[in-house]
């Protein structure tokens, strides 16, 4: 019997094109962002990183602010996603509040993706245009926070909602992350962290009952470029 001859692979279709090219250049923009800095990722710069055309991103992306936009969405699913998978195994923990703090240093800390948010979050104060999406993306991540605060823990006062103290852990780790570098030990987080965690103690309480993971957030960032 004849051997059957390979079957030639299908080519894309021209929505997968677009598609890959699109995550070919958000791939290359959050490498860029990661690597030079918002001021120093320009088309040019993505183009190169990314090996396309000089008017590839032109035709996906109409402006620097849309593609920014869509890579700064990009890079939130991705955090999502990791503290979202760190955060599930909360339930079965005997020190929840501790771990949860240390799970989001250690989960955001020095990652590509949060350098990058964070070079696009400094960049925002002077760009009208790139603060709304900033702003946009913000008010997921809160929800995301907002809604594993009150699955696992409740405030020890009805004056002070849970939520508000780890609107608080998040400010103190993401200014930690800025500072690193400017450390003169290693160890400065990790005490600080504890420190912090030991005065929450004193303002949450965990809830005994919970063993599920907490529910996804109302508000995820969508993969559709803005109107």
């Amino acid at each position: 019997m004849a051997s059957k001859a390979p079957e030639k692979p299908s080519r894309r279709t021209q929505v997968e094109r677009s598609h890959a090219m699109r995550e070919r250049l958000i791939s290359a923009t959050i490498c860029c962002l990661d690597r030079d800095g918002y001021a120093g990722t320009t088309f040019k710069s993505i183009v190169t990183e990314a090996d396309v055309s000089l008017g590839a991103p032109l035709h996906h992306f109409a402006t620097k602010a849309a593609l920014m936009e869509a890579a700064a969405t990009r890079l939130i699913q991705r955090l999502y996603i990791e503290l979202g998978k760190a955060f599930s195994g909360l339930a079965s923990s005997d020190n929840r509040l501790t771990e949860m703090i240390q799970i989001g240093w250690s989960t955001l800390f020095n990652q590509q993706e949060t350098i990058a948010l964070l070079e696009l979050t400094l960049a925002s104060r002077r760009d009208t245009e790139l603060a709304e999406v900033m702003r946009k993306l913000g008010l997921a991540g809160f929800d995301m926070l907002d809604n594993a605060a009150k699955h696992y823990f409740v405030s020890r006062s009805s004056e002070d909602p849970v939520s508000d103290y780890f609107v608080l852990t998040h400010w103190l780790i993401r200014g930690m992350t800025i500072d690193q570098h400017l450390l003169s030990s290693s160890a400065a987080p990790d005490h600080y962290l504890r420190l912090w965690s030991g005065l929450l103690q004193g303002k949450v309480a965990v809830k005994p009952e919970v063993v599920a993971a907490p529910p996804k957030p109302k508000r995820w960032p969508s993969d559709k470029p803005s109107p």
